[in-house]
C-alpha cells in the first residue's frame, strides 16, 4: 500500500513538470494559486480513494506547505512562539500541542525539532513534553502518549489550542473538557497510527497537519508567550557567558544537560550523558532554554502522578545567545502568558528561534564549575556552580 502511495505521488510529480513545460513552451505565465494553510497541504498530499493516514511511512517527515519568509531577513510580521519573520498567512492559524512520550523506549522521538515550543515536566520517573507547533506542522509528530493534570495550566495560556493525546484517565479527561481547547485524543479520531515497528505503547504518532484540519472557524490568534530580540540587539545587561553544560537534574527522571554551541547558534541537548536524537539523527538544539524552577504536588487523578505548578513566581534561568541569565519568572494566572525578568527587574528577551521550557524543583539546576554567576549582583545563589555529573 506504501508503494501504490509513492508511485501515485511520482505520478503527480511527473504530471506537474509535463504540465510546466508546456506551459512555459507556449509563452504561458504559471501562477500557483493562494491556498490557506490546510488547502495547500492537500495539493501536495498523495489522494487515493479509500486510504487511511496510517499508510503514510514514518520515516517520511514532511511539513505543512506554508508560505513563510527568509528566515534571515529581518521584517514582516513575527511568528508568535519563535519572533522570526513569517507570512502574514501563517499568523492567523491556531496552535497545536501534543503529548509526546520520553520514555527511554519511546526514543528517538519525531518532529520535536520542529516544534516552537517545548515543555518539559516530570510524570511518572520520566519527564514528559508538551510541543507547541505553529510555525511548522511536521508529520508525523510522536510517540504521542497521555495527558496529565500539569496539561491544564499549560494549556489555558494558549488561547484555545488544538490540543491532541493519546487520552486520559477518567479524571483528567474530565478536566480537559473543561478547557478552552480543541481536544482530539486518540479515542475519537483517526489522525493517528502506530508505527508497530516500536513497541507498545510508544508507538503512536499523529499528523499534526490533519488535527488543525479539523479546527473550527474563529478560534483567537494566538498571542506570544515569550518577548523576542531582533539579532542585531543585545541580551540582557546580566547576561554571563557560557563557558560548559548546564545541567538539569529532574527527581527521578532523566539528567539532562544543555551545552552552547556555536556552530549551530544552538544549545545541545543530552539526556544522562547521551546526545538527544530525532528520528532524523539530528541532535536536538534549540536557539533558546528557559528553566522555570517551580515545585510538584501530587496529582488528584492519580497519586503516582506529580503535578506541576506552572503558575505563580519563581526562580528563573535562561540560556540565550550563548549566555546564561539569572532572574524571576511571573505568570500570575493560567491564562497569562509568563513575564521573564532578571535580577534588575528589566524584561529577558529571547532569541529568535525555537524554545525549550524546563520546569525542574529547586537545586536541581546546576552550572559548569567555574561559571561566575555569582559575580552578577544579586544572582540566584540558590543554583549551585558545580561541575555537572555524567551519569
Amino acid at each position: 500500500m506504501i508503494t501504490r502511495l509513492r508511485v501515485r505521488h511520482w505520478l503527480a510529480v511527473t504530471f506537474g513538470l509535463i504540465l510546466l513545460v508546456a506551459a512555459w513552451s507556449a509563452d504561458v505565465t504559471v501562477v500557483a494559486p493562494s491556498l490557506d494553510p490546510v488547502s495547500q497541504l492537500e495539493a501536495i498530499r498523495p489522494q487515493v480513494a479509500g486510504e487511511s493516514v496510517s499508510r503514510y511511512p514514518i520515516e517520511e517527515n514532511r511539513t505543512s506547505a506554508v508560505p513563510s519568509a527568509n528566515p534571515n531577513e529581518d521584517y514582516g510580521p513575527r511568528a508568535p512562539f519563535t519572533g522570526r519573520s513569517v507570512h502574514p498567512d501563517l499568523l492567523s492559524r491556531s496552535a497545536v500541542i501534543v503529548k509526546i512520550d520520553n520514555h527511554p523506549a519511546a526514543r528517538p522521538q519525531t518532529g520535536l525539532q520542529m516544534a516552537d515550543i517545548v515543555f518539559d515536566i516530570r510524570a511518572e520517573g520520566v519527564t514528559r513534553f508538551a510541543a507547541v507547533f505553529h510555525s511548522q506542522l511536521p508529520e508525523p509528530v510522536g510517540p504521542v502518549r497521555s495527558s496529565r493534570t500539569s496539561d491544564f495550566d499549560i494549556l489555558r495560556g494558549f488561547d484555545t489550542p488544538v490540543y491532541g493525546s493519546s487520552g486520559a484517565n477518567d479524571v483528567v479527561a474530565s478536566g480537559l473538557r473543561e478547557l478552552p481547547i480543541v481536544e482530539l485524543t486518540n479515542r475519537t479520531r483517526n489522525e493517528y497510527f502506530r508505527d508497530f515497528s516500536r513497541p507498545a505503547p510508544h508507538n503512536l504518532f499523529v499528523n499534526t497537519p490533519e488535527l488543525l484540519a479539523l479546527a473550527p472557524d474563529g478560534l483567537p490568534r494566538p498571542q506570544p508567550w515569550f518577548v523576542y530580540r531582533r539579532r542585531d540587539e543585545d541580551t540582557s545587561s546580566n547576561a554571563q557567558p557560557a563557558i560548559g553544560p548546564v545541567e538539569i537534574a529532574f527527581t527521578g527522571s532523566p539528567v539532562v544537560t544543555h551545552t552552547w554551541d556555536d556552530r549551530v547558534r544552538g544549545w545541545l541537548r543530552t539526556q544522562d550523558g547521551r546526545p538527544h536524537l530525532t528520528s532524523d539523527g539530528d541532535q536536538l538544539a534549540p536557539e533558546n532554554v528557559v528553566i522555570m524552577v517551580t515545585d510538584y504536588s501530587v496529582s488528584a487523578a492519580d497519586v503516582t502522578s506529580p503535578e506541576v505548578r506552572s503558575t505563580g513566581t519563581g526562580e528563573l534561568v535562561v540560556l540565550t545567545n550563548g549566555q546564561i541569565i539569572v532572574g524571576s519568572w511571573d505568570r500570575p494566572e493560567p491564562s497569562d502568558k509568563p513575564v521573564l525578568t532578571d535580577v534588575d527587574g528589566s524584561e529577558i528577551a529571547l532569541s529568535e528561534g525555537r524554545t525549550w521550557v524546563l520546569m525542574p524543583e529547586q537545586g536541581q539546576v546546576t552550572f559548569t564549575e567555574g561559571q561566575e554567576l555569582s559575580a552578577v549582583a544579586g544572582s540566584a545563589s540558590q543554583f549551585e556552580a558545580v561541575q555537572p555529573s555524567q551519569n
